[in-house]
């Protein structure tokens, strides 16, 4: 804060304007891994090639459409779709031969019945096979059974370009003639589990559609949330102090009632004669809760915990009266602040379109760099499973990796109903570095955008709180002056304390990574319970540090200080006012819990209302949907995270003046030279005044 001399002290004025530039070596190591991140961008950019990914890729590892001998057939067909059905193929891969095509099935077709109906060779012009298959000097049994042609197929269509059922009754109307070849009971399941992924496919596209529809509506929703988000804030300024009092007054009145309620129906089992005598401990464990009603224990039980809460409320009223009407004129303060400073309500959009570039960049990098490298193979079982026990050595090497080219004539008889096929890009020791950088990244960037909104708002308010006269002596352009401080001055505060709460995440997401893996190899209980130890204690550590960083990122906005001095004063100063923050945080919230919850569930009344049709003047605009609960759950979501946007800036205001506050009350006594700059009420509250 500036800082004017008067004798020997020092008086208080607002944030400091002759500051100097803070955590230079942070802001530095910053950069060199920016820079470092943009190498291995233009690694990924230049050695990947994302079509790899994005493209379906044949069992010989082509790119259909893609690959120069495949230019022409850009879709992808699947011998038996049915053994692609089973969850494990999103690790595993599905075993049946995938091949390139120039166009997907238009007709269901099975090879057996064909051939025994429509003669052999008209057959075999229907067949679709894989290359260099010399269809003739084979039977259309022979070309089946070795696995050279496919089975059967059903008419498909091309999507993201896989060649999938158009219809799931399709696919039901085929089985009964693909069940009499087969005719096993793992067949009929799988093909049932192959119906329902050709409905999620189809819930999608209507999904779509519904989007497409309605997004019109969606937008005024969100609109509309939007301003109900402005509205309780400035609501706050009027209302917070009568909805915190009748908020603890309606828990005391609904405790007294619940402990008269348990009182009586302890009294009346005592006196009832052939009541249920028992305690807790003499009956066993059972799900019928009526058990439990029976028992003079369970209301003795429910009796004293409604007393002994109903007595800590009435004790946190006697003694923390005066600190809960400080948190309630705080909010109000903060309330005034939002609407003197009304930019602020707009400004997390931009951190928010800042964190949007972060993951894009992050998931274009990731995109890049796993599509670097040679495509790996991998021996695979008629089972699905991978099979590294095949024996034939010439062409598989020791960890089941194999060369497709001649697969089938050399490795046939050694390794009977195995496929060599197509198993991941990439993979290597280099790549996994990249994509762990990668990640990191992600979180450093991520949080350092959202630290420096943080900081960039802690200047904006605090530079209205310390205004004597408010808002007349509030500096033009808060927020824009607090913006160039903190990029002129503070941007290596903003990394280092970005940087803490990045290592932390990272940590979290490797106790993750190990608890997987412990749970695959040595799945006992002592192992859980020490990976279940450890993620909650770093949780615990990122919350606290989160907490730490935020207040400190006050002080420097306000003081100008370095990231470990602000943490430093900022720590010392709510633990020699403990009380008034837990005060504060529990009072704050609850009101924010309820703002959100209102918003929330208005938007959620309205928009059931809209899409249902159940407001009459307005049903001729509103579109039909296949599913009116989409664009219902989108609304209620997007209200939730403007709501969030809004209150964040809501919160961040309330914490800032309430160091501000305490700031005032430790250094001001209320003389000439040193005057309060809290509101009069609060000065009230505390039975202070200035003398000027």
């Amino acid at each position: 804060m500036s800082k004017v001399d008067v004798g020997s002290e020092m008086v208080h004025r607002g944030p400091v304007k002759n500051r100097s530039c803070t955590d230079v070596f942070c802001l530095i190591i910053f950069i060199a891994f920016l820079v470092g991140w943009g190498i291995i961008g233009f690694y990924g950019f230049t050695l990947g090639d994302p079509q790899r990914l994005l493209h379906p890729t044949d069992s010989n590892g082509r790119i259909c459409g893609v690959d120069e001998t495949l230019k022409d057939k850009p879709y992808l067909f699947y011998f038996d779709l049915t053994r692609c059905a089973d969850p494990s193929v999103l690790i595993k891969g599905c075993s049946t031969p995938q091949i390139c095509v120039k166009k997907c099935p238009t007709e269901n077709f099975l090879a057996i019945a064909a051939a025994a109906q429509i003669g052999e060779a008209l057959t075999k012009t229907k067949l679709i096979c894989k290359e260099n298959v010399t269809v003739s000097q084979m039977s259309v049994k022979e070309l089946v059974d070795k696995g050279h042609c496919a089975s059967y197929y059903l008419q498909s269509e091309p999507i993201a370009g896989h060649c999938l059922p158009s219809l799931s009754a399709s696919l039901k109307a085929a089985h009964a003639k693909i069940q009499k070849p087969f005719g096993t009971k793992q067949q009929e399941d799988m093909v049932e589990r192959a119906v329902a992924l050709l409905d999620v496919t189809k819930t999608f596209d209507r999904i779509f559609q519904d989007y497409s529809e309605t997004w019109w509506i969606i937008l005024i929703g969100l609109a509309i949330s939007m301003l109900i988000s402005l509205f309780w804030i400035v609501l706050m300024r009027f209302v917070a102090g009568p909805m915190v009092w009748l908020s603890i007054i309606g828990i005391l009145a609904l405790q007294g009632v619940g402990f008269w309620y348990c009182f009586m129906r302890y009294t009346e089992l005592k006196d009832l004669p052939g009541a249920n005598n028992q305690t807790l401990a003499q009956i066993a464990f059972t799900t019928n809760l009526g058990t439990y009603l029976e028992l003079r224990e369970t209301w003795l039980a429910f009796l004293i915990i409604l007393g002994i809460s109903m007595a800590v409320i009435v004790l946190m009223l006697i003694f923390l009266r005066n600190r809960i009407r400080i948190a309630i004129a705080l909010i109000g303060h903060a309330s005034k602040a939002v609407g003197s400073i009304m930019s602020t309500l707009l400004f997390p959009i931009f951190p928010w379109v800042f964190q949007v570039l972060v993951i894009g960049y992050f998931a274009a990098v990731a995109l890049y760099a796993a599509s670097i490298g040679k495509s790996t193979f991998k021996v695979v079982g008629p089972d699905n499973m991978t099979n590294i026990d095949c024996s034939c050595t010439s062409v598989i090497d020791s960890v089941g990796t194999c060369i497709p080219l001649g697969f089938e004539q050399i490795c046939g008889s050694q390794c009977p109903g195995s496929t060599c096929r197509f198993f991941e890009t990439g993979g290597n020791y280099y790549v996994t570095v990249l994509q762990i950088y990668n990640l990191f990244g992600l979180f450093w960037g991520l949080f350092f955008v959202s630290a420096l909104a943080e900081i960039v708002l802690a200047g904006a308010f605090a530079s209205w709180y310390w205004a004597f006269n408010k808002p007349r002596d509030v500096p033009a352009y808060p927020l824009t002056n607090s913006l160039f401080r903190a990029i002129f001055y503070h941007l290596g505060t903003v990394a280092f304390g970005s940087l803490i709460i990045a290592i932390i995440r990272s940590i979290r997401v490797l106790l993750e990574y190990l608890d997987r893996k412990v749970r695959e190899y040595s799945d006992t209980c002592c192992s859980r319970s020490m990976m279940c130890l450890c993620k909650c204690c770093f949780w615990m550590l990122e919350t606290f540090m989160k907490f730490v960083n935020r207040n400190a990122f006050v002080l420097c906005a306000v003081n100008g200080t370095s990231f470990c001095q602000s943490a430093s004063d900022a720590f010392s100063l709510l633990l020699r006012n403990v009380a008034r923050v837990a005060v504060l945080d529990k009072v704050t919230d609850f009101l924010l819990f309820l703002g959100r919850l209102v918003i929330v569930t208005a938007m959620g009344i309205l928009s059931f209302y809209v899409f249902t049709n159940r407001i009459h003047y307005i049903n001729e605009y509103i579109p039909p949907t296949n599913y009116y609960m989409v664009p219902i759950i989108t609304t209620v979501l997007g209200a939730y995270f403007i709501s969030g946007l809004f209150f964040s800036v809501y919160s961040m205001a309330i914490d800032t003046i309430f160091l501000c506050f305490l700031q005032d009350t430790e250094i001001n006594d209320g003389s000439p030279e040193k005057p309060f700059y809290m509101s009069q009420e609060l000065m009230e509250i505390l039975g202070k005044k200035n003398k000027l």
